[in-house]
């Protein structure tokens, strides 16, 4: 039984590591969110320190996002960032990252994840919702569209500086 709510913000550490250790061990994950938020200093694999930029970003959260977590008999199974933006013409959510635990895949996590933030946006309004993923994450595209994602647009990027921080 997989039990979805809402993190607590002391919570947020534990969860901080829960999200790099499971991203880390997969370089498809990596799209230009990463890039733009550190996490990825190259576009391909993840920054040597990534632990200590996610703990970085969850002591950074503000009221505009959440964190939902799922557990399930032996603890946090996974859990999703979720972004809320209102707009003058339009309110939507955007799931930022969901990670679930390898040996729980396939179980349930990321589905019950995915209707929890949606009942939430349901629930505040928003009349969309987006994510991203990595290029070659084909597991994450085939998830997403089981419930209802569908491919909109294509990000391109392009490297301005040989080096970054």
């Amino acid at each position: 039984m997989i039990d979805c709510r809402w993190a607590t913000a002391d919570e947020f550490p534990s969860l901080a590591t829960f999200f790099a250790r499971i991203i880390a061990l997969d370089s498809s994950y990596v799209s230009h969110g990463e890039i733009q938020t550190g996490l990825s200093l190259d576009g391909v694999d993840w920054a040597p320190d990534l632990e200590a930029r996610m703990a970085e970003d969850f002591a950074a959260l503000g009221v505009e996002r959440s964190v939902a977590v799922a557990v399930g008999p032996d603890g946090v199974a996974g859990a999703a960032i979720l972004l809320w933006e209102t707009t003058p013409r339009v309110s939507f959510m955007v799931i930022e990252d969901l990670a679930v635990d390898p040996g729980m895949r396939s179980h349930g996590v990321g589905a019950a994840l995915v209707a929890f933030a949606e009942q939430e946006g349901i629930a505040r309004g928003m009349k969309w919702a987006f994510l991203e993923s990595g290029l070659e994450n084909e597991g994450a595209h085939r998830f997403f569209e089981r419930y209802g994602f569908h491919p909109m647009s294509k990000t391109f990027a392009k490297r301005l500086s040989p080096t970054q921080a």
